[in-house]
């Protein structure tokens, strides 16, 4: 009996043994790291195939930021000479006074990136003379890469026509 149950004890330790050795050459199985997802950002593949108008009449410099970040994301290259701009945008809103040199100290940052669109070719800005002079702003007192027009929602109405389309 005893010889019996020695065997059983052998044949026992031995199935275990066997066992463990096919488990070690299984390979071992971790799951994936946690990755928390993110949005996928989709390139722009070129300019839009229409003109893009943005009639601007914003409260804030944040504001005037945000637009400037979608018009980047629409900007993939400097456009050449003879490219139309991304977006035409017109100022005719109290953000003319951003604009004002004699608030440039104050309002750098949007005035520049202002400058920096136009001088990419992304933006065509055009600014109200009507709304410049009930802040008292004269006409050799904005920048020069901004294009005085006579009346901002003249101007809006203008581009409809031409068939741009408001962003």
């Amino acid at each position: 009996m005893v010889g019996r149950s020695l065997l059983i004890l052998l044949l026992a330790v031995g199935g275990f043994w066997l066992a463990a050795s096919r488990l070690a050459s299984v390979p071992e199985i971790r799951p994936a790291p946690l990755v928390e997802a993110q949005p996928e950002r989709i390139a722009p593949s070129g300019p839009p195939a229409y003109n893009l108008l943005a009639d601007i009449r914003v409260g804030s410099v944040a504001e005037l930021q945000l637009l400037f970040d979608r018009v980047e994301q629409l900007l993939d290259r400097p456009l050449s000479d003879g490219e139309q701009p991304l977006v035409s945008l017109v100022l005719h809103g109290q953000e003319v006074q951003f604009f004002a040199l004699r608030n440039y100290d104050k309002y750098k940052g949007v005035v520049d990136r202002a400058a920096k669109l136009a001088a990419l070719g992304a933006v065509d800005i055009s600014i109200c003379r009507t709304q410049m002079e009930s802040y008292g702003i004269e006409p050799d007192q904005v920048p020069g890469f901004l294009r005085q027009v006579p009346y901002g929602p003249g101007e809006v109405e203008r581009l409809r026509d031409k068939g741009y389309v408001s962003m």
